[in-house]
């Protein structure tokens, strides 16, 4: 790589000079790098964004772009190295995508100029870029909001500037929408050498899709540099004023992290409506259990097990599998037992309900080690695998008691560990689906299962 293409040095910025709300802060951004800035509300990232694209001068420090000071810069010749996408732009007036595309060619028109058979030309290779290719006649003011952060994208590359800076792309977006509107950032990075400075809320998007990473705290640097060295529960908890949990993958020695979520939230949120489900209760004619057994028959019913860590989770669904039994059901999925040294948890077994076959999941982490780990276990990965096989065949084998013990970060917001139990609850077409899921992770299950069942085991 060459030197930087963008270069903040020792900037401090406030829209009260008394009170900076960005404090000395210095970093870099080369060609075809993506830099992500983190940090709670208030702690910089848009006011950061204003000095970098030249919008707001700093009350001390420089930003240069090849060297160059932007406020040395004419407006015209600074948007055509540094452009900016708004966290949201509303659109006040139905223009067509293309119109909106072409604003980018602004600065490389002269005053009342209007866009040439060039212009539009380079407009409709952006839109094409993005993934967008026969959009251009569509209505603005029509578009989905992912469809719209990637116009706005296309807007900046029609700029042809150097730099993009994106304040906050994966805000107000559904995940799928998050995900496009990065995967393209990426693309253009690596394929194009454009530069990107992206503020964000999500630190799992900067795990997948940043070079490096700022993390700010009440303005100032708290980290910077990998995603290696940043995205760690200290520096996270530190930023955010709240405990974190990084789920990691030990390759070749070096932790890597694979999910970043809120430390374990042992309750479960009042919003969230719970049932208590005695598992006996399948004996009992007209029960609430009983009732979700015959409405099974003819439709899927999922249940979500939920409780604080050692409340009893894995022992409610033993025993519901103990009175399907009973019955003479057919019953598929995974249990995870507690593997025990005297009273203290040492292990935790995968055990496939169909076949009866036991493999060790995981081992409490003593030290690095190789494989997934969080901070607590180190997992098997040959084991998540077999497991993997295990669900994929119970979701096939239309049972009538389906059991995933348990599905976790790396399952639900990540899409690896155990990932065919998301497919397998998923796919039931019918019979009871009973899946456990800890409490700090019902709201993303219930986006996912909305008409699911919740039983706190504590109730």
């Amino acid at each position: 790589m060459s030197g930087p293409k963008l270069q903040a040095t020792g900037l401090s910025f406030g829209y009260d000079p008394a009170r900076p709300v960005v404090k000395d802060v210095s970093f870099h951004v080369d060609a075809g790098e993506v830099v992500f800035l983190l940090g709670h509300n208030g702690s910089g990232k848009t006011s950061l964004l204003a000095c970098l694209s030249g919008a707001q001068r700093a009350g001390a420090g420089r930003v240069t772009i090849d060297g160059r000071d932007v406020h040395a810069m004419a407006p015209t010749e600074r948007a055509q190295r540094i452009g900016m996408i708004p966290q949201l732009h509303v659109a006040v007036f139905g223009y067509d995508v293309l119109d909106v595309v072409l604003m980018g060619r602004a600065p490389h028109l002269a005053t009342f100029s209007a866009p040439t058979r060039e212009d539009r030309a380079i407009a409709l290779e952006s839109l094409d870029r993005v993934g967008l290719a026969g959009f251009h006649d569509r209505r603005y003011t029509q578009l989905s909001g992912g469809e719209r952060q990637l116009v706005l994208v296309a807007r900046g590359l029609t700029q042809r500037c150097d730099v993009l800076l994106m304040d906050e792309p994966d805000a107000h977006l559904d995940p799928r929408n998050q995900l496009r509107v990065l995967e393209v950032v990426e693309t253009l990075a690596r394929e194009h050498r454009l530069s990107f400075v992206v503020s964000s809320h999500a630190p799992n998007s900067a795990l997948m899709f940043a070079d490096r990473v700022l993390l700010l705290r009440r303005g100032r640097t708290l980290a910077l540099g990998s995603v290696e060295e940043t995205l760690t529960e200290a520096l996270l908890s530190e930023a955010y004023a709240m405990p974190t949990e990084v789920v990691t993958k030990t390759v070749n020695g070096h932790r890597m992290p694979r999910a970043i979520l809120p430390r374990r939230i042992d309750r479960v949120p009042e919003a969230i409506a719970t049932m208590t489900l005695d598992p006996g209760a399948l004996e009992r004619p007209g029960s609430v259990l009983a009732t979700l057994v015959q409405a099974s028959r003819t439709q899927p019913q999922r249940i979500l097990v939920t409780g604080s860590r050692g409340s009893g989770k894995s022992r409610w669904c033993e025993r519901l599998v103990e009175m399907a039994r009973r019955r003479d059901w057919r019953i598929a999925g995974v249990l995870s037992p507690p593997v025990m040294d005297g009273d203290r948890k040492v292990g935790i077994d995968l055990l496939d309900l169909a076949s009866g076959e036991r493999q060790r999941l995981a081992d409490v982490r003593r030290g690095a080690g190789e494989g997934t780990t969080t901070e607590r276990w180190r997992f098997e990965d040959a084991t998540l695998a077999w497991g993997n096989d295990v669900l994929r065949r119970a979701s096939q084998s239309l049972p009538q008691l389906l059991v995933v013990d348990e599905l976790g970060p790396l399952e639900l917001q990540r899409d690896v560990g155990l990932s065919a139990g998301i497919a397998a609850i998923d796919g039931v077409q019918q019979g009871l689906a009973c899946v456990v899921v800890r409490p700090s992770l019902l709201d993303v299950a219930l986006k996912r299962w909305p008409d699911a069942v919740v039983v706190d085991v504590e109730d």
